[in-house]
């Protein structure tokens, strides 16, 4: 945890120090690093954060809901920012109605105008005229007041004793609808009316920041206990309550069970000490990396897969889950399709990324991912966590997506490219089932969320495949009637995590190009036994199509959606080999015979094909009987590579013809 919490710490100061600190000119959709002491709240719908507009007499001028998504940062209080159930902890300055309405709770209110009259009081001494301009029209109490002139005019309304404001609203279509508001759940913030310079915001007031941020200081550091910080080694305020990150979720607490800690120490704060400020940051960078889409990526189940360069955050995260390459309709899938990516060649925008156009960065800053995880409402758990220098990262990323590279066809550019599949492909592959659409898709979130933690390590820590997930590849390669549209996709990235394992447990690497010149797959039974049956299905089709066939275009082949013998026999292939290629061989009889009529050069390519292979079987079988009747793997490697190379001939055959 407190090498987390280092990495966090370091982070925000570089940020801090490179100006990226409050700065909302380098806002991503409204999102920034906050200041310490302060939190932000997005509107979750048009009628959620209502802003006064207040003129330089501290009267309130206007107002208005701010639309949905809007953002605003406001300043927060040790107690307000960690507030639960009936506890009374007003926020600074922004809140909800509950706090700012004595009409609605008086012991709110009171709580809440005796932190503003603080702050006017510390304001005398350290002048900040935003902040008495806006403390000077909040100690009036009018707040309730000017939000209903402004938002409802001259209408008529009502609030009930639940404080539910009722009112009835024309709407576009002329008839009247009756509207009703929960007034203690509005959230109220403000903007300065400014002649010449222009209006303000409470949120893009850094000056109004670096006021109270000023005062929290000297409050703190005059007034508290201080203690040595267990991060940062230096004499601070400590606290023992920390901001929630993901909701009220927090990532540092102490237990309810004093038996966690008993007999070692009195207390459970006893057990870390971390100043308030440092805490404020790191909760800080971690919220913003948490929000902002560059650095994190939603992996179901309350997850999070988070990564980032420590001294280059203009740079965002890279793709982990994932595509790094182009957008493929290969690969469509609707979690995925939100997902930005990097584009363009790996190696090349990897580089880039870790080491900077020249290879300038490469021993600057360290590059960390996160895996975390709400596990209750009260609590986030840290489920993997790493650090690697610029170097290590960019190897074995590299190294992940070489191991696992394979041919997959562009529908956008029509043609072949050696890439390698998602982590999210390779899950909804492994656990999923071809949906309505045609695209393989895994339901359980909460399976495919312990899938990818799983997967990650094989990439950030050079880890092998687990065995496990080849035996579940292997598994649903051999149910092929089960994909009606995605069994070429399904193909694919099986051979990729076949590819994978291989390399990882048998040190044998292998090129989707150059499969056949694999050592171990020319004495392996299995890999004939694929090729074999690529042939017999390419028969069947080839002899239904009969001569007209100029080639294999897609149109062609939706014409021809026929379930082969291979097909039907393709499990018990696997299972039973030798006993199912006679039968397969009588089966494909009258298909050879029909070519035999049809087209006798590929009768004659085929025959002299199958009779190579057969030979081949018989002699492995000769040489290396084994009682083990079933096919493995290489099976699957065996049927990719026979498939693709009658397909590519075919094409060549096709174009020649042509000419």
């Amino acid at each position: 945890m407190m090498s987390l919490m280092n990495a966090l710490l370091e982070t925000y100061n570089f940020a801090f120090n490179s100006g990226l600190v409050d700065n909302p000119k380098l806002s991503s959709n409204g999102l920034t690093i906050l200041p310490v002491y302060h939190s932000n709240k997005k509107a979750n719908s048009n009628e959620d954060i209502f802003e006064i507009t207040i003129d330089a007499s501290s009267n309130a001028v206007d107002g208005r809901f701010l639309r949905k998504d809007e953002i605003i940062v406001f300043p927060i209080t040790e107690d307000s920012i960690t507030r639960s159930g009936s506890k009374v902890a007003p926020h600074a300055v922004s809140d909800e109605f509950s706090y700012l309405a004595r009409e609605i709770d008086l012991k709110k209110n009171e709580e809440y105008i005796k932190g503003i009259k603080e702050l006017l009081e510390y304001e005398k001494i350290y002048n900040c005229e935003n902040f008495r301009i806006i403390g000077k029209y909040i100690t009036k109490n009018t707040i309730l007041e000017d939000f209903l002139k402004f938002y409802l005019g001259n209408k008529e309304y009502v609030i009930d004793d639940k404080f539910k404001l009722n009112y009835e609203k024309i709407e576009d279509n002329g008839k009247v609808k009756i509207k009703s508001l929960d007034l203690k759940k509005i959230f109220i913030t403000f903007k300065l009316e400014k002649d010449f310079l222009g209006d303000i915001t409470l949120t893009r007031d850094i000056g109004l920041h670096d006021f109270y941020i000023d005062y929290v200081r000297n409050k703190n550091f005059c007034l508290k206990e201080l203690s040595y910080c267990d991060i940062t080694g230096n004499l601070d305020y400590c606290i023992e309550r920390h901001r929630g990150i993901i909701g009220n979720a927090k990532l540092i607490s102490i237990s309810n069970h004093n038996e966690t800690y008993y007999g070692r120490l009195k207390d459970g704060k006893d057990i870390y000490h971390i100043s308030y400020e440092v805490s404020q940051k790191v909760h800080n960078m971690l919220k913003y990396f948490i929000d902002n889409e560059n650095y994190s990526r939603f992996i179901g189940g309350d997850a999070y897969i988070i990564n980032w360069l420590s001294q280059n955050l203009n740079k965002g995260g890279i793709e982990l889950v994932s595509e790094i390459e182009e957008e493929d309709e290969d690969f469509e899938d609707e979690e995925e399709q939100t997902m930005s990516i990097l584009g363009g060649q790996i190696s090349k925008n990897l580089g880039k990324y870790f080491f900077g156009e020249d290879n300038s960065l490469i021993e600057k800053g360290s590059f960390y991912v996160l895996i975390i995880e709400k596990v209750s409402n009260g609590r986030v758990s840290m489920k993997y966590f790493r650090k690697l220098t610029r170097l290590e990262a960019y190897q074995r990323v590299m190294n992940w997506y070489k191991s696992t590279s394979w041919n997959f066809y562009n529908h956008r550019l029509h043609k072949f490219e050696n890439k390698s599949p998602s982590i999210y492909q390779i899950v909804n592959f492994i656990y999923g089932q071809e949906n309505s659409k045609g695209y393989l898709s895994c339901e359980n979130k909460k399976l495919s969320r312990s899938t990818i933690e799983r997967l990650i390590p094989c990439i950030i820590d050079a880890q092998k495949l687990p065995k496990d997930i080849l035996k579940t590849t292997f598994y649903k390669l051999s149910n092929k009637q089960s994909y009606k549209k995605s069994w070429n996709i399904a193909l694919n990235i099986g051979c990729s995590l076949i590819k994978k394992y291989k390399n990882d447990y048998e040190n044998c690497t292998i090129d989707a190009n150059k499969i056949s010149e694999v050592k171990q797959l020319k004495e392996s039974k299995s890999f004939y036994y694929g090729k074999l049956m690529a042939i017999y299905e390419k028969i069947e089709l080839d002899a239904i199509r009969g001569r007209k066939v100029k080639g294999d275009s897609k149109e062609e082949k939706n014409k021809v959606q026929r379930i082969t013998n291979s097909d039907r026999l393709w499990n018990a292939m696997i299972r039973t080999p030798e006993r199912t290629r006679f039968i397969l061989e009588s089966k494909v009889k009258p298909y050879m015979n029909m070519l035999k009529k049809n087209n006798p050069g590929w009768y004659v390519f085929y025959d002299k094909l199958i009779t190579e292979i057969t030979l081949k079987i018989i002699k492995l079988n000769e040489e290396n009987y084994s009682i083990k009747s079933s096919l493995d793997e290489d099976f699957i490697l065996g049927y990719y590579y026979q498939k693709d190379n009658l397909y590519q001939r075919k094409d060549k055959t096709s174009q020649n013809n042509g000419e």
